[in-house]
């Protein structure tokens, strides 16, 4: 409760500056409210420590809520150096700080009528920054997509928390725990909607769309933050009507194996650089689902070290998709060569940056894929081919990405928007990587022993 306060209170003094230092205290209060969440965050175990009536958390909770006030100040700190945002920038990072106190709530919160409320109401502010700044005139159809999928996928989550606050006459998630079986019906209606937001695969056609349409602070948050709202949301559920494996989630986890190589093959395909970063998104979230839904301790800390490493990796791939489309004004591969080449600094981040993506040693994210590949093997050995294909294929395009980014046979000088990349660009990828390392030393953080 106590952040909360905090964020009104930092809010209410930053609207009185000029417009000039604002968008400066705006990323300074983002910042030391990421430190300040950081005294929530009490060791491993589940564990809970009360902060009001209505808001209590873990480290689940937690840990999503320091990424949450991360990568929005990162958001809004890329955005200000970015020409296409200048003019109206002051209602953008109002929308920003609107959307990080909503996921901040949402991962608060202890009753499942509120987080639902919550859920949806993050929908509002994303939609608002794609439909302002989105790049091209398809923008309506892919805010449609997103609100189509989000909104109809969660439909059935309502109906279930409505029974239950009829029911039970409360629907204060810790004192309900149901000891009933349920079928299909059941758990297709409570995690559906959450498996739209990750997205899972079939659900992931939305997803694309909405990173092509949105500006490069929208993409940063849509990555970053919104799509672990469906992990976070369906450890909640498994927590509260205690889930154990069963045919439901075998059925999701073959479907996310097929998703995994399916998302894969359409990154090779790609010459686009921001659908390649979306694809290679619906690739990796195929990881947390493995491993939450094979119900074992090393699926669920292989998972959030998934979700948690995947929003600074993807947060960091989308900014540089922005300082490399902006000094070319295309976000073609092979146009986006000429602005990489002609700054090496811009070349060697994207190296750093692809690996971290692939899981080169020692990023967090091989972490997560072993511990992930161990979860899924201990139900069926033979899981183990689909993922080593996986495997294969995303060393392909990364190393086909980075490639295509750095080498050409055209022998003639490069003509960019501008001669150098801002100071603040590189901040912002320091920023986004320094984390990466606390994970690597912090990833048995989420172990229940």
């Amino acid at each position: 409760m106590s952040l909360l306060i905090l964020m009104v209170l930092s809010c209410f003094c930053v609207v009185f500056l000029n417009k000039k230092d604002q968008v400066v205290a705006v990323i300074n209060c983002f910042g030391v409210w990421s430190a300040f969440s950081l005294t929530y965050w009490g060791g491993s175990g589940v564990s809970w420590e009360s902060l009001s009536e209505l808001f209590c958390v873990d480290i689940y909770s937690s840990s999503l809520i320091s990424l949450t006030l991360w990568v929005c100040g990162i958001s809004i700190m890329v955005s200000s150096a970015l020409v296409n945002l200048r003019g109206t920038f002051n209602l953008f990072w109002v929308l920003v700080t609107l959307l990080a106190f909503m996921l901040v709530q949402c991962f608060m919160v202890n009753t499942l009528a509120m987080f639902y409320v919550l859920f949806e109401s993050t929908l509002v502010p994303m939609i608002s920054i794609i439909g302002i700044w989105g790049g091209q005139f398809e923008r309506v159809p892919s805010i449609q997509y997103i609100a189509a999928y989000t909104v109809g996928g969660s439909f059935p989550l309502l109906l279930v928390f409505t029974a239950m606050e009829l029911h039970s006459g409360s629907s204060f998630m810790w004192f309900i725990c149901s000891k009933m079986d349920f079928n299909w019906i059941f758990w297709t209606a409570c995690f559906l909607g959450f498996l739209i937001k990750l997205p899972a695969y079939p659900f992931h056609t939305w997803l694309p769309k909405a990173h092509v349409q949105a500006p490069v602070g929208g993409s940063v948050i849509l990555a970053g933050i919104l799509l672990k709202l469906g992990g976070y949301g369906i450890t909640r559920l498994m927590m509260l009507f205690s889930y154990t494996l069963e045919s439901f989630g075998i059925f999701v986890i073959v479907l996310s194996l097929y998703g995994s190589v399916y998302g894969a093959v359409m990154c090779i395909r790609q010459s686009d650089v921001k659908k390649l970063i979306a694809f290679s998104s619906v690739s990796h979230m195929a990881f947390p689902v493995i491993g939450l839904f094979s119900c074992t301790e090393v699926g669920l800390v292989g998972a959030y070290i998934m979700l948690v490493s995947h929003g600074f990796i993807s947060s960091g791939l989308f900014v540089l998709c922005g300082i490399s489309s902006e000094l070319v004004h295309s976000r073609k591969i092979k146009a986006m060569n000429e602005g990489v080449r002609a700054i090496p600094s811009l070349g060697f981040i994207w190296l750093v940056m692809i690996m971290a993506n692939l899981g080169v040693p020692p990023c967090p994210v091989i972490i997560s894929e072993v511990l992930s590949v161990v979860s899924a093997i201990a139900l069926w050995p033979w899981v183990f081919v689909p993922l080593a294909l996986y495997f294969v294929l995303s060393g392909v395009y990364s190393f086909s990405l980075y490639c295509q980014l750095t080498t050409s046979k055209v022998k003639h000088k490069t003509e960019v928007l501008f001669n150098e990349v801002t100071l603040k660009d590189m901040k912002a990828m320091y920023l986004l990587l320094y984390p990466l390392v606390e994970v690597l030393f912090k990833w048995d953080l989420w172990a229940m022993a």
